[in-house]
């Protein structure tokens, strides 16, 4: 469990008042600090959203903070994110501006874009990497969400954590010159007995842009939802997520062609019922007569723990670790193409520095022989699994202490020149938040308050876990 100093005090997220400990420190202006490293720790700051409080990481200190600690972050010589620093998105005090390649809104006489071929892989990552794409933008909500850290043992993660973690993440991005949730739409999670009240809301957020002209345009929003079902009607099809049963989404025909043209493994796999998680991210417009049709989507598979992964390779990897309660992070590819040689996953409780983990596809393009130059030039240990010549997984590196807290150092390893220039911004390692589009109503009694703060402090608790 994390440690963290507050003045004189050492608190943890399992005390059930930590959420008013943050509020008093955030009042009286003190720096928490994490303790993942010794006595002196790391600073932290802490931030409020939606009068809800969680610890986030000062920028630049990612590095300095133990090897599994939440607030860690893993190596940019790793990750397709380096690729789209100072570009995709940059940061401006405490914003990151956010760069698109795709639009959020359009003149009324237009047409929508041609889907998917934006998404598609391209030969040059140069080519691809100057904006985020669809894939790219859920990629950068994952990561920021903590979704592709599995925190090892005692860990369970559903669609009401999945909404909360990508509603906390998509706060303080900005798109242009409004915040990302302007744009985002998350399903609610779906109950029965308040089927009428979600629905009301959201009838009223589709009502705003519905049929919207004028000088801004047709307006967009980006949807992120589980699908449930694609099926055929009339001259479309009709696109069902879970927790949107009575509200599916149109998609047209050359729409649905090109979606099985350009992620055609992501179909197969849905259809071939592989365990997890369908994921489309898409803009979509609201007709006047309140219909959602979609105009531009994405595809990505994850897993029943909501880590994505693109074969049964990789999944194997997932279940393995996951049994064997390791602690470890997906590392994804952002605008990279699959023929760039990286590794899948990290490894975070092998003493005080991470393994890397390479999964070769045996559909791969990836040139087995570059692949392992490029591990064996990282300052980083490195374990790899080809299926082609392996069915079976290899032994993986053993778990291994970390150096004890009172005279642990962070990583003095040193990462692989990058592009990059512009030092790492703060991201989620803590906290509540109440999912976009579900006002958190005040409680009436003083039971009620309680449940509240009980469910805040375990929320706090799961995130630091």
């Amino acid at each position: 469990m994390a440690r963290y100093s507050i003045g004189q005090a050492t608190v943890s997220p399992d005390q059930p008042d930590f959420e008013q400990m943050l509020q008093s420190a955030y009042n009286s202006k003190l720096r928490p600090n994490c303790l993942c490293v010794g006595a002196s720790g790391v600073p932290m700051y802490i931030s409020q959203i939606n009068g809800r409080f969680w610890l986030k990481r000062m920028p630049d200190t990612g590095r300095q903070h133990a090897t599994g600690c939440a607030s860690w972050e893993m190596p940019e010589e790793f990750s397709g994110r380096s690729d789209l620093y100072g570009s995709g998105f940059t940061y401006e005090e405490n914003e990151v501006k956010l760069r698109l390649n795709f639009p959020l809104s359009r003149r009324g006489g237009q047409s929508p874009p041609p889907t998917a071929k934006a998404n598609a892989e391209k030969p040059s990552v140069q080519a691809d990497g100057k904006r985020l794409t669809l894939r790219s933008l859920l990629h950068y909500l994952w990561d920021e969400a903590g979704l592709t850290n599995w925190p090892g043992k005692n860990a369970r993660r559903n669609w009401t954590f999945v909404n909360e973690s990508l509603t906390i993440a998509a706060d303080q991005k900005t798109v242009k010159q409004d915040n990302l949730q302007h744009y985002l739409y998350l399903p609610e999670a779906w109950t029965k007995e308040h089927r009428e009240e979600i629905a009301g809301r959201r009838r009223e957020r589709f009502a705003r842009i519905s049929g919207t002209d004028g000088k801004n345009g047709h307006q967009l929003l980006l949807v992120i939802a589980e699908v449930k079902d694609i099926e055929q009607a009339g001259m479309g099809f009709r696109t069902v997520f879970y927790h949107l049963p009575d509200c599916p989404f149109v998609m047209e025909q050359k729409l649905h062609e090109r979606l099985l043209r350009h992620f055609g493994k992501e179909m197969r796999m849905w259809t071939g019922k592989q365990p997890g998680h369908m994921i489309l991210t898409g803009t979509f417009s609201v007709s006047p007569e309140g219909t959602p049709m979609l105009e531009e989507v994405c595809l990505m598979f994850v897993s029943e723990e909501w880590i994505p992964y693109d074969n049964i390779y990789e999944l194997a990897i997932i279940q393995k670790l996951v049994a064997e309660k390791r602690t470890f992070l997906r590392i994804l590819r952002y605008n990279r193409p699959t023929a760039a040689p990286m590794p899948t996953f990290l490894l975070t409780d092998h003493g005080n520095d991470p393994v890397a983990l390479y999964v070769l596809d045996a559909e791969s393009s990836a040139d087995v022989a570059q692949v392992e130059a490029s591990a064996s030039a990282s300052s980083y240990a490195h374990w790899m699994w080809n299926p082609r010549t392996h069915g079976e997984i290899l032994p993986m590196p053993a778990v291994l202490p970390r150096t004890d807290p009172a005279t642990a150092v962070a990583s003095t390893r040193v990462s692989a020149p990058t592009t990059s220039a512009i030092p790492t911004r703060a991201t989620l390692s803590g906290g509540f938040a109440q999912p976009v589009n579900q006002p958190i109503p005040a409680p009436q009694t003083t039971a009620q308050a309680e449940t509240l703060a009980s469910a805040s402090a375990a929320s706090i608790q799961s995130r630091f876990a």
